[in-house]
């Protein structure tokens, strides 16, 4: 399948009411980590979320609103961070998008445009961690270029993971 067209970019103050509309959504939330599993209640956390994702934007490593072509509002988010309680600076890709948006490709397309960045940057791998319940994500990461390196316990997370990585090509560089 070939992936579509998407762009990236922050999450920006006036997206806050789609952003609170994806993440008040616990069939969104139900697949994040313990400590972020919890839907939104209100706006103003939005608007939080929003202002921190801001403050701790590196150049290479955060999380951006994923654009589609054919919506007017973000579809979801790609986000690229280092992976907690790594042992060498491991980075992780991650991805959620809006129950409106999901099938059409989004997801893999960005975190594709994510990993590249990673690369890039000058990374030379890029993992993602899936509940292995969540079919849709495992999917993704394969449609995405990753390779499935199978079941996990404890890595670099609490509980059992799907383990994916994408790895650095002389094309990539």
């Amino acid at each position: 399948m070939d992936l579509p067209e998407v762009s990236l970019r922050l999450w920006r103050p006036e997206d806050a009411p789609r952003l609170f509309d994806l993440l008040r959504r616990p069939e969104v939330t139900r697949w994040f980590g313990e400590s972020s599993r919890a839907p939104l209640t209100h706006l103003e956390q939005a608007l939080q979320r929003i202002e921190q994702w801001a403050l701790t934007f590196d150049g290479h490593l955060g999380t951006w609103a994923v654009l589609a072509p054919d919506r007017a509002d973000p579809v979801g988010s790609v986000l690229l961070f280092g992976a907690p309680h790594a042992l060498h600076g491991e980075v992780e890709v991650g991805w959620y998008l809006h129950p409106d948006a999901q099938g059409h490709g989004y997801a893999a397309a960005a975190a594709a445009l994510a990993v590249r960045g990673a690369f890039a940057a000058g990374h030379h791998e890029v993992w993602a961690l899936t509940h292995p319940d969540n079919h849709r994500s495992r999917a993704t990461a394969g449609r995405a270029g990753m390779r499935d390196l199978g079941v996990v316990d404890g890595l670099w997370h609490d509980g059992t993971s799907q383990l994916f990585v994408a790895e650095r090509t002389d094309d990539d560089g």
